[in-house]
């Protein structure tokens, strides 16, 4: 199944709401664009990491490696 969009005259596009409701987009979101080894692209919702959200809790300033060091406790949790 394919939809249609148009590009602006910015570059912008408006994903069909049939695609923001299957990939669970709301206002804000970002997505992904990526190419595959076939040579067409495909978009996906962005997840967002850990490192995107530095910053979004005033008053928290991590030491070097401290995020590092979350992640890793993260996925050690995650794995038993």
């Amino acid at each position: 199944m394919g939809y249609n969009a148009k590009v602006t005259s910015k570059g912008q596009i408006t994903l069909p709401a049939e695609m923001r409701r299957v990939l669970n987009l709301q206002e804000g979101d970002k997505v992904v664009f990526a190419q595959g080894e076939d040579g067409r692209f495909y978009v996906e919702a962005k997840t967002d990491s850990l490192g995107d959200l530095r910053g979004i809790v005033k008053g928290v300033k991590p030491k070097a490696g401290e995020i590092e060091a979350w992640i890793e406790e993260a996925r050690g949790r995650r794995a038993r």
